[in-house]
């Protein structure tokens, strides 16, 4: 289950991104300055769950956010300055599938596959997919 991964946090790789700057753009970060920044900004994921309810903690430079949601229940919740509707669920015993839907009609799913290695996170919008890998540290 998941929750056998509750409290590891992953760094991301930042070598390991693919088409990153397409998910970008679904997300409104349309300026090139800010998606180089971007693309070389470090980031750490940790997932905490307390009973059924889930905390993911992201941690980018001096920003952290949070997210408290429970499976199944659709949540609100901004990202990059604009506002999502998001469901998750469990996929299997190690997958997290989030579905973000947008206020401008953009559904965005997340994938997120975890192992005591790594944490894959794979975005797809319409035929675009990217793709972020996160090692445990």
């Amino acid at each position: 289950m998941v929750k056998q991964f509750s409290g590891k946090t992953y760094e991301l790789d930042l070598g390991s991104q693919q088409n990153v700057e397409a998910m970008f753009d679904v997300y409104g970060v349309t300026d090139p300055a800010h998606k180089q920044v971007a693309l070389k900004t470090n980031a750490r994921v940790t997932l905490t769950v307390d009973g059924d309810k889930y905390t993911e903690t992201t941690q980018t430079g001096n920003h952290q956010t949070s997210v408290t949601f429970r499976l199944g229940e659709e949540f609100a919740e901004e990202i990059l300055g604009r506002k999502w509707k998001s469901t998750v669920s469990l996929k299997g015993d190690h997958t997290l599938l989030k579905v973000e839907k947008g206020e401008d009609g953009k559904t965005v799913t997340l994938e997120k596959s975890f192992s005591p290695q790594q944490l894959v996170v794979t975005y797809t919008f319409g035929s675009v997919t990217a793709k972020r890998i996160y090692n445990a540290v």
